[in-house]
This record gives C-alpha cells, sequence and structure tokens, in this order.
C-alpha cells in the first residue's frame, strides 16, 4: 500500500513538475517583463500591422504604421506562462482578447538578445511552436 502510494505521489509530483518547465502552469507577470514596449516590422503594411505594442497592464494594441502615435486594434492580454529554453530565448504563451471581436492564444518568443519576437497565435489553442511557415506567424523588432 505504501509502496502504490508513493508511486502515485511520484507521479502526480512529476506532472507538476514538467508543465511548470514548460511554461504550462500559471504564471503571474512582473512589471518588467522582456515582452513590454514597442515592437515593429517595416516590411509588413496594415495587416499584419507595423507596430505592436505591450503594457504591463495586460493592455496593448497594434498600428498598421510604425511611427503612428495611435493604436488601431486594441487588446488585453493575460500572460499564462513564462520560461527559457535551451537556447535561452523567452518563451511566453498568452490569453488575448481584440476590441475588434476577436480572441486568440499566443505562443511568443524572444531572442536570447532580446531584440526580436517572433510569435504564432490560434483562435482556439496555445500553438506549440514557432514556425515561420504558419499563416499566423510574425516577426518584430524592438522599437
Amino acid at each position: 500500500m505504501k509502496s502504490i502510494l508513493a508511486l502515485i505521489l511520484s507521479i502526480t509530483l512529476m506532472a507538476f513538475t514538467a508543465d511548470a518547465f514548460a511554461g504550462e502552469r500559471g504564471y503571474f507577470a512582473k512589471d518588467n517583463e522582456p515582452l513590454y514596449g514597442t515592437w515593429i516590422n517595416l516590411d509588413y503594411s496594415g495587416r499584419p500591422p507595423q507596430k505592436i505594442v505591450f503594457n504591463s497592464d495586460g493592455t496593448g494594441g497594434s498600428s498598421s504604421q510604425a511611427d503612428s502615435s495611435d493604436l488601431t486594434w486594441k487588446f488585453k492580454t493575460l500572460i499564462t506562462g513564462k520560461w527559457t529554453d535551451s537556447d535561452g530565448n523567452i518563451m511566453y504563451k498568452d490569453h488575448w482578447v481584440g476590441d475588434w471581436g476577436e480572441e486568440g492564444y499566443s505562443l511568443l518568443k524572444i531572442s536570447n538578445s532580446g531584440n526580436t519576437l517572433e510569435y504564432v497565435f490560434d483562435g482556439d489553442k496555445h500553438p506549440n511552436k514557432i514556425d515561420p511557415k504558419h499563416s499566423y506567424y510574425r516577426k518584430y523588432i524592438r522599437k
């Protein structure tokens, strides 16, 4: 009986530990996350937007013009996971809701230099990987 209990507890502990390392458990975002700030890609025009902004209060937005101070599309985001991959890149999972009526889940990667943001989003679930061939793949540099 003790062996079975020990086995069950070990498996449970391993499951929770694995989830935590993979960013699957909840995460309480800090005020100074590397994700926060303005990101731009001048190769984009309109959709996808040239500029995207993440604020520490969980709000953000995007604009079709990188030099515009107005954010055309506004969103609220909740960071649900954070971890560092084997290359030193910072990975995030978030759940966002846009003021244009869309909702989604993103997997975001900040390069180990801190200067490049890549992400993929989906309307139904968190993507499993950052795939540049995905139709909702985006890439930005820090402004």
